[in-house]
């Protein structure tokens, strides 16, 4: 199985801040599918409103990491077969907004566990 180097939703790579690493992905394709549900709001795709994550949701739990990381794998649950689980690594946070850093893990075609990093960015500009 080939490793392919992580990036994360504006497509730069990410590097493990402890071991100064490039993170390394086992399927691209599911951090990228993984990255683009995160990233879209529910209701912003006008052909597919009930797509998305809440992000109005994701904003309200910011301080509460296990109501926020049952949000987030519930939805990803209801978007991947494959899903397993979801671990907020990092929260970070500047002024109205606030990016959410995951690792994700879901079973392979094989049936093996593989973890991907995702995230999110998420605003609360108009929801006040």
């Amino acid at each position: 199985m080939s490793m392919d180097i992580a990036t994360d939703e504006t497509g730069d790579v990410i590097i493990d801040p402890e071991t100064g690493d490039f993170v390394m992905v086992d399927d691209a394709d599911q951090a990228v599918a993984t990255n683009i549900a995160l990233g879209t709001n529910e209701g912003e795709l006008s052909w597919n409103p009930d797509f998305g994550l809440n992000h109005l949701h994701v904003i309200e739990n910011l301080d509460d990491i296990p109501s926020l990381e049952a949000e987030i794998e519930d939805y990803l649950e209801s978007q991947f077969d494959n899903f397993v689980s979801a671990e907020i690594k990092d929260i970070k946070r500047n002024g109205r907004t606030a990016t959410v850093d995951l690792a994700v893990t879901y079973l392979d075609d094989s049936g093996e566990e593989t973890t991907v990093t995702a995230g999110t960015e998420v605003d609360n500009i108009g929801t006040d």
